[in-house]
């Protein structure tokens, strides 16, 4: 980054007092050596995926009594004499000269409220990762324990365990999912599931048509190997392999699910490749979870339909969960199934910067890395996401929408390497289905689908080509429910849908009786 970009970066942080965060540190002064040492370390390392990090020298931090934040830069400022700025610059060169490997910094003085100030504007580099030396530790002005430090929030630290394998791969630019698995072959890839995916994206008729060999080089499947033939890599295998399990340990979901009126739970697996996993998953749900009762005022035209669980939730969050499982660790994607709530749980925590604070905080995610970037594409392609980063603010919604409580991400801790998302069922779907029988429940539904399935056949024999979402607003229905009379239509046999995902379009194949 130039200096000139820096320096309009810094002060507009100051101007607008930003707290202190992953990328931005203040301090009063020069001499808290220890905390500047390990911050540059942390800004260096960069845990968190950041573009820099700006540690400011001459900056007293406050807290707001009114707001509750904290770590605000006071203004004006506390400043640094312009007789001094010289020498504290030459001091946190040989201060930053305590970390190893040599790190990319600059040093920046500038001012603002008529007083001068200094940044450490550190960038991130691919040649760590960094840590502090032995001769800080033993220098009696720094006193800094030696170790690989990083910066999450607020906080420069050690990391843990977990953060530290994480910090290791990330300079080894290890990445799982673009190897060559240690057995499988071109042979091991289905040819039409190969096929299968290329019509679903909308390619050409000439690269579905290709030999399966050149089919596979194309799409980058495969690597020709020292010894002849050609390995096929992992995120291969893991998308079109018949059974990616054989080659790749537990690269399957299972749900498992509370046998009701009993302690038990039964299970079923699925195993195919990862995009019909996702698929299947949420058939499942819907043929065997999903369920809805009607509302109807006795003087009002309008009703509403409340679900137990949201479709688009279910779907956004099993479809997550596989998409940014880490398959080169021996655990399957668990969806647990209870009375009063759905968890979907993988054995690795997210990626950085998104952190499970962050999941139960926010909702969108623009700076979201992904541990298996083929696999992002590839469910882009084939519709399963919508857009980077969205997936968590779309389920959100629907819970919303639905009437459900909030989604909750577990563990509160930072030492469990888990990831636990949870959704609860509505309290009035609950209520209703406690103090009711399951057949009037379900025959409330079915005056409800009739009505539906008459519109919906008119909107589609108008445009073929209308998606969910258009059909909910023609319809003043959620998309999940719009979605959930389209799939009791295809089982019916009233529609089908031909073509890909983004090209196709719905076919009228005969009338409800009714």
């Amino acid at each position: 980054m130039q200096l000139l970009d820096i320096k309009r970066m810094a002060h507009n942080i100051l101007e607008n007092q930003y707290i202190e965060s992953s990328f931005i540190e203040y301090k009063k002064s020069a001499n808290f050596k220890d905390k500047i040492l390990k911050t540059a370390c942390a800004f260096a390392n960069n845990y968190m995926n950041n573009e820099i990090g700006l540690l400011f020298i001459g900056i007293e931090e406050v807290d707001d009594k009114e707001t509750g934040e904290k770590a605000i830069p006071k203004r004006p400022i506390w400043g640094i004499k312009e007789s001094k700025v010289e020498g504290i610059e030459n001091e946190l060169q040989s201060l930053l000269s305590n970390i190893h490997p040599k790190i990319n910094y600059h040093i920046v003085a500038d001012q603002i409220d008529d007083e001068y100030y200094i940044v450490v504007a550190v960038e991130s580099g691919s040649n760590g990762p960094f840590q502090t030396s032995e001769k800080a530790e033993k220098d009696k002005d720094i006193r800094l324990k030696t170790g690989r430090y990083i910066r999450v929030g607020r906080d420069s630290r050690l990391p843990n365990p977990t953060e530290e394998f994480e910090l290791l791969k990330k300079f080894a630019n290890f990445s799982f999912s673009s190897n060559l698995n240690d057995t499988a072959t071109i042979d091991d890839l289905s040819y039409e599931y190969m096929k299968e995916y290329l019509l679903q994206t909308g390619a050409k008729k000439d690269i579905r048509e290709m030999s399966k060999l050149d089919m596979a080089k194309s799409m980058g499947l495969v690597s020709e190997s020292e010894y002849g033939g050609y390995r096929a890599k992992n995120f291969a295998v893991l998308m079109f392999a018949e059974t990616p399990n054989k080659f790749i340990s537990n690269a399957h979901v299972e749900i498992i699910r509370e046998i009701d009126g009993t302690d038990k739970m039964e299970s079923k697996k699925f195993d195919g490749p990862v995009w019909i996993q996702a698929k299947q998953v949420s058939k499942y749900f819907e043929d065997n979870i999903m369920a809805s009762y009607t509302i109807r005022e006795a003087d009002q035209i309008e009703h509403k339909i409340v679900y137990n669980y949201p479709l688009t939730a279910f779907e956004e969050l099993a479809t997550n969960a596989i998409l940014h499982k880490e398959y080169d660790t021996p655990e399957y994607v668990g969806i647990y199934i209870y009375k009063d709530r759905i968890s979907f749980v993988n054995h690795n925590r997210p990626l950085p910067p998104v952190t499970i604070e962050a999941l139960n905080k926010d909702r969108s995610f623009d700076r979201r890395q992904y541990l298996n970037k083929e696999l992002k594409d590839m469910f882009f392609s084939l519709n399963l996401i919508e857009s980077y980063g969205s997936g968590i603010r779309r389920a959100k919604d629907a819970l919303f929408e639905n009437g459900s409580p909030e989604l909750k991400f577990y563990p509160d801790n930072e030492e469990d390497n888990y990831t636990n998302a949870v959704i609860g069922i509505n309290k009035e779907f609950l209520n209703e289905f406690n103090s009711s029988s399951y057949e009037k429940t379900t025959t409330k539904t079915t005056t409800k689908t009739t009505i539906k399935q008459e519109e919906i056949i008119k909107i589609i024999a108008e445009n073929p080509h209308i998606s969910a979402n258009e059909m909910a607003e023609k319809l003043n229905l959620t998309v999940d429910g719009v979605r959930y009379h389209l799939n009791k239509m295809r089982k019916a046999g009233l529609i089908r849908y031909e073509g890909s995902t983004k090209l196709g379009q719905w076919v009228i194949m005969k009338l409800n009786s009714k």
